[in-house]
């Protein structure tokens, strides 16, 4: 097959930008698109960030609130126990 037959048969393929892409929905990951995410909304930006993950959820292989050290959450989140 080539690319004329797949278009034909199956039509274009879908496709979404983002500003920003990170690979792996663990916790370094997460924290990085949090923090991406607070640095454009206090520089006065909305930007799209997108987490791919190959688990069916973010997080799904390792993140567990049993492991996690608060101390990284209370860094990105300095209200969390309030919220």
């Amino acid at each position: 097959m080539n690319t004329e037959t797949i278009l034909a048969g199956y039509g274009p393929r879908e496709a979404m930008e983002y500003d920003v892409v990170v690979v792996g929905g663990g916790p370094a990951g997460l924290s990085s698109a949090i923090r991406i995410k607070q640095l454009a909304a206090a520089a006065g930006k909305d930007i799209s960030v997108c987490v791919l993950e190959k688990g069916s959820e973010v997080g799904a292989h390792i993140l567990s609130g049993a492991v996690m050290d608060p101390q990284a959450i209370t860094e990105l989140f300095p209200d969390w126990k309030e919220r």
